[in-house]
């Protein structure tokens, strides 16, 4: 089976791009890529794709949030707490609470529904603007709601930050 709303996709940096089309074959992200004007193209046999609409597709895969890098950074498999501050120190302009145009997410929202970010990076990116953790993206979630879903250890870290945010405001 596959998951019909997959939105995002977090892949390992060793996986073999060429069975990315059994991953992504309808689900929303290839909704989302037939709407950019990228689709698989099939052989004369119908069930192998062409390798020039598989390169597409892969290219497109990779670079499709390639116009909010902070939101790319968040959903790196590899990402850390440096990772973060150093991209908001250097970029600022509340780059936290920044909303993609393809989804409606925060980096938060990214950050909580990558299931490799550790729980203080999370925390570290919450407590930047506590506010961000209630904006709700274009299915009406919150970054809470993907945390539960992704990074349960990521949630246990920003219910504590909202937490700390409370009894210090």
């Amino acid at each position: 089976g596959h998951c019909l709303s997959l939105r995002l996709l977090i892949l390992p940096h060793d996986i073999d791009l060429n069975n990315v089309r059994v991953i992504i074959h309808n689900t929303a992200i290839y909704q989302i890529a037939e709407n950019a004007g990228v689709e698989y193209e099939f052989n004369d046999d119908g069930h192998d794709c062409t390798d020039e609409s598989n390169r597409r597709v892969i290219e497109w895969l990779i670079h499709h949030m390639d116009e909010t890098p902070f939101h790319k950074l968040c959903y790196d498999p590899s990402i850390t707490t440096r990772q973060i501050n150093n991209y908001l120190i250097e970029h600022g302009n509340n780059t936290e609470a920044a909303i993609d145009t393809i989804h409606g997410t925060t980096p938060l929202h990214m950050l909580s529904m990558n299931p490799n970010a550790p729980a203080d990076t999370i925390a570290a990116l919450l407590d930047v603007e506590v506010e961000v953790a209630f904006s709700l993206d274009n299915r009406g979630k919150t970054s809470l709601d993907y945390a539960r879903d992704h990074n349960v250890d990521g949630l246990i870290a920003m219910i504590g930050g909202l937490c700390n945010h409370r009894h210090s405001a």
